[in-house]
């Protein structure tokens, strides 16, 4: 079964949605840039010569709409960076959390969408494309993105480091033997280990090219669409106390569908596992950005 087929999990999370909001982990801050410079770059192309479509930004900023925004994690941080932004997300749990913080939020599936007509510089996914539909959300957004605009995927998939990682994962197995991760992360997800080893020093963050046994396969989706995508891994070393690592992860699908007796015995089998100083880890978050 594909993600957005599983409508179990992908409507699971408004249940939890302060909760996600607290844990979950923002963007590293050379991804924003990166979005932020392809949505610049658009806005930058647009002459008087092609006015704007009915209700396209009134100011120079880029417009950027975030689809299956949750609470507004990524939505925030490129409105913070200079964007004009409009989200749309399905659960109404999700989008009041992403409303209290100002943000103009569409409730609806991203394929049920009306854009009355609306263009923008750049469409972003943050954890979520994996819950819309490919074959239909690809070529709606082709007709959403003004010209020289962009469609941004980015996941975050932090680890943790050491033998702690082995021994956690030691964990999740045994919960989730059909294969369900612990968290939903560019790789975790769809079972792929980076081929790189890329180093970066405690609070740092580099951004290195994504090389990897297998393909994402968004990206053959997105070739089959029209698109020309490219991926970077922005790679950041982090500490986490123990209680606000086993909230983030609690806060994933996978554990939010579990039956709740099986849900709590993992998280103490799992605490039990972490030291009281917390853990090291590791974030590779992935942005797949692709012209049309």
């Amino acid at each position: 079964m594909e993600s957005f087929e599983n409508r179990e999990r992908a409507e699971s999370f408004g249940e939890v949605a302060q909760e996600y909001d607290a844990f979950r982990p923002k963007y590293p801050a050379a991804l924003i840039t990166a979005i932020m410079q392809a949505a610049r770059a658009s806005a930058d192309s647009q002459t008087d010569a092609s006015p704007p479509s009915t209700g396209d930004r009134t100011s120079g900023a880029p417009r950027i709409l975030d689809v299956g925004s949750g609470t507004g994690i990524l939505a925030s941080q490129v409105r913070s960076a200079g964007a004009e932004i409009l989200a749309v997300e399905p659960d109404e749990e999700m989008a009041a959390v992403a409303r209290s913080k100002g943000l103009d939020v569409d409730v609806s599936t991203f394929e049920d969408w009306d854009p009355q007509g609306r263009t923008f510089d750049l469409v972003s996914f943050g954890q979520s494309f994996h819950w819309v539909d490919p074959a239909v959300a690809l070529p709606k957004i082709r007709t959403l993105l003004r010209p020289g605009g962009s469609l941004a995927l980015a996941w975050n998939d932090i680890r943790p480091q050491g033998e702690l990682k082995t021994r956690l994962n030691a964990v999740v197995a045994r919960f989730h033997a059909d294969g369900r991760t612990a968290s939903l992360g560019s790789r975790a997800s769809r079972g792929i280990e980076a081929n790189q080893e890329a180093t970066a020093g405690s609070g740092t963050t580099e951004s290195v090219p994504a090389v990897e046994a297998i393909e994402h396969p968004a990206l053959t989706q997105l070739r089959d669409a029209g698109f020309n995508p490219n991926e970077t891994t922005f790679v950041e070393d982090l500490h986490y106390p123990r209680h606000e690592w086993l909230s983030m992860v609690f806060t994933y699908s996978a554990q939010l569908t579990m039956d709740p007796v099986k849900r709590a015995v993992m998280r103490e089998e799992m605490s039990a596992e972490i030291p009281e100083d917390g853990l090291d880890a590791r974030n590779e978050a992935l942005l797949v950005l692709a012209g049309a």
